[in-house]
Formats: C-alpha cells, sequence, structure tokens
C-alpha cells in the first residue's frame, strides 16, 4: 500500500473546523446566525464525517487483511488502535486531576471513572465535566470497534449483514431512546452515535462494485453524483432526515476515492486544510481541553477563556503530533498485519495506503 487517498485529510481538516467554529462560538461572532447553515456546518456533522472516513477506512484494512492472510489478528487491531487513541486520551485525564487536585476546578470523582472506562457518552450530567464533555466520541468509536474485528472472523458476508443491520436498529431505536430517556443526552450514547460509522464501514463493502465505479468514476456521470451529494449534505439546513445526510456523507466519501485528479480533492488538498486534518485528533482533544467545548463558563479558574483556550490548543496539538503521535505512529506500523506479505514483482503492493483515522 504505497500511494495516498488524496482528499481525505482534507474531509478531517473540514470536520475539525466545524468542531472549532461551533465550540469556540466562532459563528455568532462574525455574525453568521442562519439556523439553516448552521445545522449543516455542525460540531455534530463534523464528528459524523470523523466516523464515517475512520469506518470506511478500518473496513477497508480488515478486508484486505482477510482476503490475503485469510484471518484477522485481533491482537495486532487492538494494539493498533490503542496506540492511537490512548497515549493523548489518557495524559489529558492526567493533567485534568492534577488541575482537580490543584484546586483549579472541581471535578467528581465519578467524572474520572466513566473516562477511565471508557464510557464517558454514558455519563449523567453530574459525572461530566466541560472539558471532558467531548470525549464521548471516543468512547463511541473504542465501543464499536471493540466489536468490528470480531464480527470479521465470521466472514464479510456477516461483517455487511451486522453494518446494516446495527444502522436500520439504530435508526429504528433512536426514537423510542430518546423519549423514554428525556433527561439524558442520548445522541451520545453509542447506539445511535454510531450509526455514521456503520455507514462508513458499509461504503467499503461497496466502494469498489462494477455499479458503484460506473457511477462514481465514470468523467460523464461523476459531475451529476457530486452536484447531488452536495446537495445531501446541504439537506441538515432543510430537512429532519438523518438517513439522507449519512447517505451522501457515505457518498462523498465514495466520490473523493474515485475520482483524486478533481477539482474538489484538488480543493481538499490544499496544505493548510490537509495540515488540519493531519492533527485533527489532537487537536479535536485539545480543543475540547482547554476550551471547555464551548463559550460557556462554569466559575472555576479552569479551563481559561474560549479564545485563549482555543489559541493553546493550536499551539499545543502541533507540538503533540510531532512529539507524541508521529513517534508513535512509527511504532503502530510494527503491529500491521501485512508486515510479512511478501511483496508483489513490480515491487509494490498494488493498492492504495489507507491511513486509519481515530
Amino acid at each position: 500500500m504505497n500511494s495516498k487517498i488524496k482528499g481525505f485529510d482534507g474531509l478531517r481538516g473540514l470536520a475539525i473546523l466545524m468542531v472549532i467554529l461551533s465550540h469556540g462560538g466562532i459563528w455568532p461572532r462574525i455574525k453568521v446566525t442562519n439556523q439553516a447553515f448552521l445545522s449543516i456546518f455542525s460540531a455534530h456533522n463534523g464528528v459524523d464525517i470523523f466516523f464515517a472516513i475512520s469506518g470506511f477506512l478500518i473496513t477497508i484494512f480488515l478486508i484486505k487483511e482477510k482476503e490475503e492472510t485469510g484471518k484477522i489478528r485481533i491482537g495486532k487491531f487492538l494494539i493498533r488502535r490503542a496506540l492511537r487513541i490512548f497515549p493523548i486520551y489518557y495524559l489529558v485525564i492526567i493533567l485534568l486531576f492534577i488541575i482537580d487536585y490543584m484546586g483549579m476546578a472541581k471535578i467528581k470523582t465519578c467524572t474520572f471513572l466513566y473516562l477511565l472506562t471508557f464510557v464517558q457518552n454514558y455519563a449523567p450530567a453530574e459525572c461530566s465535566f466541560s472539558s471532558m464533555s467531548h470525549f464521548w466520541a471516543l468512547a463511541v468509536e473504542q465501543h464499536f470497534y471493540m466489536v468490528w474485528p470480531f464480527i470479521f472472523l465470521l466472514g464479510k458476508r456477516v461483517a455487511l449483514s451486522f453494518a446494516v443491520v446495527f444502522a436500520i436498529i439504530c435508526f429504528l431505536l433512536a426514537p423510542n431512546i430518546y423519549s423514554a430517556f428525556p433527561s439524558y443526552e442520548v445522541w451520545r450514547w453509542t447506539i445511535p452515535a454510531a450509526t455514521s460509522i456503520a455507514f462508513g464501514c458499509i461504503s467499503a463493502f461497496v466502494y469498489n462494485s462494477s455499479l458503484i465505479k460506473a457511477l462514481f468514476a465514470n468523467d460523464n456521470h461523476s459531475p451529476i453524483i457530486l452536484v447531488a451529494i452536495l446537495a445531501g449534505l446541504a439537506s441538515p439546513g432543510f430537512t429532519q432526515s438523518y438517513l439522507l445526510w449519512l447517505v451522501s456523507l457515505a457518498s462523498l466519501i465514495i466520490y473523493v476515492y474515485h475520482n483524486q485528479n478533481s477539482f474538489l480533492v484538488k480543493f481538499l488538498e490544499l496544505k493548510p486544510l490537509a495540515l488540519l486534518g493531519i492533527i485533527s485528533y489532537g487537536l479535536y482533544v485539545w480543543q475540547g481541553f482547554f476550551s471547555g467545548n464551548g463559550s460557556y463558563r462554569i466559575g472555576e479558574q479552569f479551563p481559561p477563556d474560549v479564545d485563549l483556550g482555543m489559541t493553546l490548543a493550536f499551539i499545543t496539538a502541533p507540538l503533540s503530533y510531532i512529539l507524541l503521535e508521529k513517534p508513535l505512529l512509527k511504532l503502530k506500523d510494527r503491529f500491521s498485519w501485512n508486515e510479512q506479505i511478501p511483496l508483489k514483482k513490480t515491487g509494490e503492493s498494488g493498492g492504495r495506503r489507507h491511513p486509519v483515522a481515530y
């Protein structure tokens, strides 16, 4: 897997910008108050983009591993995930513990218990803290990927069926869960929050089918497909159909994959946007830590003012990537499933490199 999929870093860059513009309270300060616009470029939609890309890339890896080795190395998969997610995650928890110990914030013990066990997305209001609230997304991913590779042990058809059934269950149960638990932030629970991950997984099973390639990789059809995708991505501003948004998001990922020389991909490959995507995991973690995930304050010394918090996040995230994430990513490569697969006679594996999203 020697070449990179262009455009995916840019999509992550857009996603993290959506989160930061929302959490930083930037939109109202630049006089953007149109509710349709804000519904489209919301923080939650930004997280959905991360989820869908993650599901797509990780599933492609699992498919290729199953095809080329006949098995899934669960241990190596879990080690790679741990090396990607755990270091910064637990570093922030340690820092928050120190801040609490120093009396700069009042964080309840139950809050740390939810965080340490990766169930922050189920924490009640009394066991939450603003600088930790964004960790709900990491908990959702952790839950899904603790199950997903085991499903692959049963075969690709079973895995595809599971993803489809999981998505259907999320859609069917969501309204009942919302009504049954009105005082909880149910949208953060793994069901239904992982729906967008499932759609990313499903897209990985179909992206290379003859029908999909005929639609998305055809120069005559692709402009029409792109217009339809963009219209669907704008749907949150005009309709409550979450299904339409997710189908459009999955289609966007497939479009980017099959149209590497398109204007859209060239835009997504702009250096500033792509660089934001490269450091997007750290930026997501640190923006929440320093800003409290919103322009509201709760009275303690920490987190600081949101503007100062965002500034600190943009300083810390690149340093975090260079000093911590990048070395660990190299270590993660030692646990790659294809490290012992012989190269083809051409000297290449023939595939595209799929950088795993967090």
